[in-house]
């Protein structure tokens, strides 16, 4: 008899967990940092699992549908033209290995729907009390240096910020997933339980300061309620309990806060009045746009195929901060591809997220995909801002497991 644990109420076989915590989970950064406090090496693991991914897809080539073995041949079409130009071109196999992973994330998407297929698993419950409580640990132990200021501190690498909002906006975007989870679980059951987690999801979300997610969490919002109005009519009276009930934590919360610190609420009002104005701060805002800017002059030069290994040698453009050789340091994913893999690698990559969209006006969807259309849609919003880290694609595979299934789960 194989063994199991049972975690956030969910019983899990060990070789399943195992596959979960380190082919999945382990490439959240916030997560893999309490295996080792080293980014470099965890960057490196990264990169050997990425391979060992790809080398096993390619093996378990046959017991993909059909559409993800066309996704599986295209890519590797890819990398064998990949491998071709840098071999006639540097006299190497493969110069840059940081443009195999600007791609790599649609073999990892694949992985990811083959893996929760093969296990019939329903994870999402699971994810999005993994995310909560590894946040909280990760605070507890590297997080004693939070503050509101916004003041540099170190280090910056890894899953850090480099200020004092200590965590990354690439972890704190996760914490969307436990914030949509709890809200669907309050709107469908009403129980104080799950509004008192949302409320904690969002209190995450907002103290971290992380615009970008601001904007992301509002769009997956708004995507939600489309998305459970139409799928579930009784959803209306969980909507309205939602909306009294916010109302009042909401009067209560601004009453103590505006006591207690006064200026705090101004200086949320400004942080937030620059989502709609980047242009006017001296900060990323306004960076990411002279940004996109100047590469899309590179990008009109090489429109389908893009720059590849020729345009991760150019020389930095706009700054000197980053060490020469490390390719250039993109703050918006669309440029990224874009530019490395051009208007081919951009569909092939995005086109995950164009059939989620197809899938949500679709007559029958489950429970679940309600939760991860509005997340993996937000990351739409969220590539305007960063390049979307990898763990992103293996919850949109997690995504086109659930659509695919078009089952109700059991709450």
């Amino acid at each position: 008899m194989i063994a199991s644990v049972k975690l956030f109420n969910y019983r899990i076989y060990l070789p399943e967990l195992l596959i979960i915590l380190f082919c999945y989970l382990i490439v959240e950064k916030c997560f893999a940092w309490f295996f080792t406090q080293n980014a470099y090496i965890n960057v490196v693991a990264v990169k050997a699992l990425s391979l060992l991914i790809y080398g096993y897809i390619l093996v378990d080539f046959n017991s993909l549908k059909l559409k993800e073995k066309i996704y599986v041949g295209l890519f590797s079409v890819f990398i064998v033209k990949l491998i071709l130009q840098s071999l006639i071109e540097y006299q190497v196999p493969f110069r840059n290995f940081e443009i195999y992973t600007v791609l790599f994330p649609i073999i990892y998407t694949v992985f990811i729907k083959s893996v929760m297929r093969k296990m019939n698993a329903d994870l999402l419950g699971f994810i999005a009390g993994f995310y909560l409580v590894t946040y909280l640990a990760f605070m507890a132990l590297f997080g004693h240096q939070f503050s509101f200021s916004l003041e540099h501190i170190e280090p910056n690498s890894g899953p850090f910020s480099g200020d004092t909002r200590i965590i990354h906006a690439h972890s704190i975007f996760m914490m969307i997933i436990p914030f949509l989870w709890y809200l669907n679980k309050f709107i469908t059951r009403q129980t104080l339980q799950s509004f008192l987690l949302f409320a904690l999801c969002f209190t995450i979300i907002l103290i971290h300061q992380h615009r970008s997610v601001w904007s992301s969490a509002i769009f997956a919002t708004l995507i939600y309620f489309v998305m459970v109005l139409r799928t579930n009519r009784k959803a209306l009276t969980g909507i309205a309990s939602f909306t009294v009930t916010s109302f009042l934590v909401c009067i209560i919360a601004l009453y103590y806060v505006s006591s207690i610190s006064p200026g705090l609420l101004d200086f949320f009002s400004d942080r937030f009045a620059e989502i709609l104005n980047p242009s006017t701060e001296s900060g990323t805002g306004g960076f990411r746009i002279q940004q996109r800017e100047m590469y899309m002059n590179f990008i009109r030069e090489k429109p389908l195929l893009g720059w590849s290994f020729e345009g991760y040698s150019l020389p930095n453009p706009l700054v000197d901060w980053w060490d020469a050789g490390t390719g250039h340091h993109f703050h918006e994913g669309f440029i990224e591809i874009l530019f490395y893999h051009g208007i081919v690698g951009f569909l092939f990559k995005f086109s995950f997220l164009v059939y989620i969209v197809y899938k949500a006006f679709s007559s029958k969807i489950s429970n679940r995909a309600v939760v991860l259309i509005p997340f993996c849609l937000s990351g739409l919003i969220f590539s305007l801002s960063y390049v979307a880290p990898l763990i992103y694609w293996g919850h949109v595979g997690m995504c086109l497991y659930y659509l695919e299934t078009n089952k109700n789960f059991k709450e």
